[in-house]
């Protein structure tokens, strides 16, 4: 195609083709062996962008005088009803398809008599048809078209094993899988590796597509991919719980469903992921399903002591009795839950007493697996073993069924689950390094304070040898001078209380009493603003006599500290109140999608 009609069929301009036979027009191709249909339609997308109409009369005139260009397809495969879908032209698509059903009824390669039938059921070389083409780019327009024109049309998957309705649910597109399921109730949802279109809109997180597919095809929620998972497997391994709650009202059967590879079911995937609320959604629904164990004998409680904080651990163990009667069941190599945790976290003493009653805690503290090793030897003397074995469990493949790894390793509880000090050990280490900037401060404070109180606004008294009041502060009866001195002593001796708590912090014995930090932080504070007082009193005293209009802008602007300090307690308080409306949203969000 030379340059010249290249650009007229990008422009639209129809003069230049008018003179052209119709046997030309076939021959007439780019390197990609894209026509002028193509070429048009593929440019008019590029020059409208932003949603303005395209014109189809260019496209109807091409037809009218080479009909055959309707189902000539490029180098990639794509007719022009792909090329338009693919652009979200709704016009062209339609223009196209009242094209083809105008066309005389004939034996097309296909076997189907009908030019619109066929050229709907045309796959390009990924085997897609243009409502695959058009679902991907999102156009509902098109789409609408597109069904509509033939409502019975049944598509099947393309190369990659997914079916229009799969790829609707897969970029969560309500609308379009509503209008899918509404013109098609008997669509096929089938994708690649045997997963259906529940599964795909669970992977998007689409709550919306979720509700549409389970009011159509409810039977969904049992299906299994090539893996063995449910819907709900992938829920509880990517942590929706909004879509757990869904998938469990319309069936709760699910959570007793186990996987191929390791028998492990949706309660064991959210438990060895650390999803603690799809843990407590499963277990609501269906307690029962606390009995199954995975191929290696591991129950929820064996992947929670992987996964979960001391907290929720705690709260598990606390609220659920079906979860505390498992505190002592082994899995097949004789290790109880806490032979798990041990291993996770090694730590000597009487590790674990707040977790579970006291005991309870002394029973499994010596409970012993295959190997004659107790929790306590764990935690004295470690288990290599078990160990790597956890480890191994832990590594992220990025592939496969598990790309984050069966379970993920809570590194801060790994660190400090057994001990309530352990925990504090975190806000200390915090706190020692906020100390050291909060001493630099107090002392600097200290420092300035100290200084100003002998170098005092005004001078002294000591023109006459004789003045009994000699060395004395010449504005000592000035009232503003007074509120100097005064501000000016309080600001001292705050900050050197915070300096003298902070020292004291630096002893070992006293690192863990964080109400002392918390101390000599109001102790700065409001030195800190004492300091701002004493500089806008001792100013005004020393330039209200020659200049008071000095000494009143110099006191606005020293003021201006105490705005800045109330306008970012106003963003805090702010911030507050858009944290907890969200909240509010969210918990009203929740509370809906109980209601039936």
């Amino acid at each position: 195609m030379n340059s010249d009609l290249y650009k007229a069929a990008a422009k639209g301009k129809i003069e230049q083709f008018e003179k052209l036979a119709t046997d030309e027009f076939r021959s007439i191709v780019t390197h990609k062996k894209n026509t002028v249909l193509h070429v048009n339609i593929i440019a008019s997308y590029t020059q409208n962008k932003e949603g303005e109409s395209v014109s189809t009369k260019f496209v109807e005139r091409i037809l009218e005088m080479c009909p055959s260009l309707l189902l000539q397809v490029n180098a990639k495969g794509d007719a022009p009803l792909h090329a338009a879908a693919k652009c979200g032209h709704a016009a062209v698509v339609e223009a196209l398809i009242e094209f083809a059903k105008k066309q005389p009824h004939q034996e097309l390669e296909s076997g189907v008599k009908s030019t619109a039938r066929h050229m709907l059921g045309m796959k390009n070389d990924e085997e897609n048809t243009a409502l695959h083409e058009a679902v991907q780019s999102g156009s509902l327009d098109v789409v609408e078209i597109l069904l509509k024109a033939d409502p019975d049309f049944p598509y099947s998957a393309n190369g990659s094993g997914e079916t229009p309705l799969y790829l609707a649910a897969a970029r969560g597109h309500k609308k379009i899988s509503a209008e899918i399921l509404q013109k098609c109730p008997l669509a096929a949802h089938e994708g690649p590796n045997g997963k259906t279109a529940l599964h795909a809109a669970v992977c998007s997180g689409s709550l919306g597509v979720i509700k549409l597919l389970l009011d159509k095809k409810e039977g969904l929620t049992r299906e299994r991919d090539q893996h063995g998972w449910t819907p709900l497997h992938y829920a509880a391994y990517i942590g929706r719980l909004l879509d757990s709650i869904r998938l469990l009202k319309a069936d709760k059967s699910a959570a007793l469903i186990a996987d191929k590879d390791r028998q492990m079911t949706a309660l064991h995937l959210a438990a060895g992921q650390g999803n603690v609320g799809v843990v407590y959604i499963i277990l609501d629904y269906c307690p029962e399903c606390c009995e199954l164990v995975d191929d290696r004998g591991w129950n929820v409680l064996h992947f929670a002591m992987v996964s979960f904080y001391r907290s929720d651990l705690k709260d598990l163990v606390g609220e659920y009795r079906e979860v505390k009667n498992l505190i002592f069941e082994k899995d097949v190599k004789g290790n109880t839950p806490f032979h798990v945790l041990a291993a996770v976290c090694p730590h000597p003493g009487n590790a674990g007493y707040d977790i579970v009653p006291w005991k309870i805690a002394e029973g499994y503290y010596q409970a012993v697996n295959k190997q004659n090793i107790s929790v306590e030897h764990i935690n004295r003397y470690r288990f290599p073993e078990l160990e790597k074995e956890i480890e191994k469990l832990s590594e992220a493949d990025g592939s496969g069924n598990y790309p984050d790894g069966v379970v993920k390793i809570n590194k801060v509880k790994k660190r400090v689950i057994y001990s309530y000090w352990k925990d504090l050990d975190e806000d200390v280490i915090g706190m020692e390094k906020a100390s050291e900037y909060h001493l630099v401060v107090a002392a600097l404070i200290a420092t300035v304070t100290f200084a100003a109180a002998f170098t005092l606004p005004g001078g002294y008294k000591g023109d006459t040898e004789d003045d009994p009041n000699k060395g004395t502060a010449i504005l000592s009866k000035n009232v503003a001078f007074q509120a100097f001195v005064i501000s000016d002593a309080i600001a001292m001796v705050l900050s050197l209380s915070a300096v003298f708590v902070h020292f004291i912090l630096s002893l070992k014995l006293f690192k863990k009493l964080i109400f002392l930090f918390v101390f000599a932080l109001c102790f700065t504070l409001v030195a800190m603003a004492a300091m701002i007082v004493a500089f806008v009193t001792g100013t005004y005293a020393m330039l209200a006599t020659p200049s008071l209009w000095l000494a009143i802008v110099t006191c606005i602007i020293g003021m201006t500290f105490f705005l800045l300090v109330i306008f970012m307690f106003c963003m805090v308080i702010s911030k507050a109140e858009v944290i907890s409306k969200a909240k509010e949203v969210i918990s009203k969000a929740k509370e809906e999608e109980f209601e039936d």
